[in-house]
């Protein structure tokens, strides 16, 4: 289906750009000089004219190994910038919070950055960030899952090529939208004739960080794929709470898993006193009322029930239900403001010596709109992306897969996850799957944040 957009309003004048500068950050005690490189990697067509320019922010410790490792990131959406990433775990510096812990405008070093471990290169997609689609008549061809896919697969090698860095270790971190990528990515760099990649580069992936599943629905039921979520939400709002948070998300799934399950098999050959027993379970569980569960067969009809029912007189946040709106507030579920923007354009960028007149976008809707989620065919039928994971697992032998979910996190929860990477077919030795205090973004609490850190730090050094 196409979509037809109006004429975006614009004073930027395109200069394909590169910018420099020399920082030193403290991890774990050290000082740490890097340098920062600030980039467009401009794509033509084969008549040379310019297509596409993606966008990368680099920090790469200063150095003669050339064989560091190197960690590439992006967002999701797919029309989100890698701004979250950056500004709220990842980058060497990241975003003021106020005593609520509310973003601010400000920015502060990031004690727990991993450029003692690697280097970390930021990528935004067309239309995203300061990338641009710069000929509109070829966003069929980079708004799509493998066109999409293909411009960032390109994009990392060339940046090998221009940093001389052909003998690093590559690792990938995607986040949302950005596990679908990280997975089409893979499929790219790959060498089998048969995958998504035309050019066979063959160049392997070491790691992947994928936060917030969201390549792939498990089909079961939303109640049980919910679970774990729903559970940790209640028991986050609880006054008085029966036990830790793990030990009463673990009674929650050990409950859907030996008691609803069978019951909801069952359907409406169901006794009703065990309807009833099972609804007034899930109450416990999830805080949503018994009534709703007799009235709806046990089933759970959308996440946004659960926002809106789980605590009388709020609606909780889809992406962290930590977060409530009062009923009698308007929910919005993108926020009032948009401090990143204002702390990438106003202080990142002047610190990375970025001198263009092009503005810094933490996302584009547009780009939702237009972006095409069909995939192309490979042979009779079209890959799945746990495939293109599995596929590249086969021939790396050392690549290593963490899936990190946070338990507030209503968008791509965490039961999905669950059950996705259970019935995968993949190396179980080789993975790792992490549940983490955190909503959508695993990092949004301290406590989670560091936690995912860690093991991140751990795929690293394995």
């Amino acid at each position: 289906m196409s979509v037809s957009l109006p004429e975006a309003f614009s004073l930027e004048e395109f200069i394909p750009g590169r910018f420099e500068a020399k920082h030193e950050i403290n991890v774990k005690g050290k000082a740490i000089p890097f340098r920062s490189v600030s980039e467009d990697f401009v794509f033509h067509s084969p008549d040379g004219a310019a297509e596409a320019s993606l966008f990368a922010i680099s920090y790469t410790a200063e150095t003669k190994e050339t064989s560091r490792p190197v960690m590439f990131l992006w967002n999701g959406g797919p029309g989100s910038a890698t701004s979250t990433l950056h500004l709220e775990c990842f980058g060497p510096w990241l975003i003021e919070t106020d005593e609520k812990g509310k973003p601010c405008y400000g920015l502060k070093e990031n004690p727990d950055c991993l450029l003692d471990q690697c280097d970390l290169v930021f990528v935004d997609p067309a239309g995203v960030g300061l990338s641009r689609l710069l000929n509109p008549e070829k966003a069929e061809k980079y708004y799509s899952v493998d066109g999409d896919a293909r411009s960032a697969a390109f994009l990392i090698i060339e940046w090998l090529r221009r940093h001389g860095r052909w003998n690093s270790p590559i690792y990938i971190t995607g986040e949302s939208y950005g596990t679908v990528r990280a997975c089409r990515v893979i499929a790219e760099l790959g060498r089998s004739p048969y995958s998504e990649s035309r050019m066979v580069p063959g160049i392997p992936v070491q790691g992947v960080a994928l936060i917030g599943w969201a390549a792939g629905e498990s089909g079961q039921p939303l109640v049980l794929s919910m679970m774990p979520a729903m559970a940790a939400t209640h028991w986050y709002h609880m006054e008085e709470k029966p036990c830790g948070q793990e030990e009463f998300v673990h009674a929650a799934c050990d409950f859907a898993r030996k008691e609803l399950l069978p019951a909801l098999f069952e359907g409406d050959a169901l006794p009703e006193e065990e309807k009833k027993r099972c609804a007034e379970k899930l109450r416990e569980y999830t805080g949503v009322s018994q009534d709703y569960f007799l009235n709806t067969g046990l089933q759970l009809r959308s996440a946004g029930d659960f926002q809106k029912q789980a605590l009388p007189g709020y609606t909780l946040d889809l992406y962290d239900a930590r977060l409530k709106t009062p009923n009698h507030e308007t929910y919005r579920i993108l926020g009032g403001d948009n401090v990143p923007i204002q702390v990438m354009n106003g202080l990142l960028l002047p610190r990375l010596n970025i001198q263009t007149n092009r503005l810094y976008y933490t996302g584009n809707i547009n780009v939702n709109m237009l972006f095409s989620m069909d995939t192309e065919d490979v042979g009779e039928y079209k890959r799945t992306h746990m495939e293109c994971l599995a596929d590249g697992m086969e021939r790396t032998p050392g690549m290593r897969l963490l899936f990190a979910s946070g338990l507030y996190d209503l968008c791509t929860h965490a039961g999905n996850t669950r059950y996705m990477v259970s019935h995968a077919g993949l190396p179980r030795e080789r993975v790792s799957l992490r549940e983490y205090p955190g909503g959508h973004g695993v990092y949004s609490t301290e406590e989670g944040k560091k936690a995912f850190l860690s093991d991140v730090r751990q795929m690293l050094a394995e």
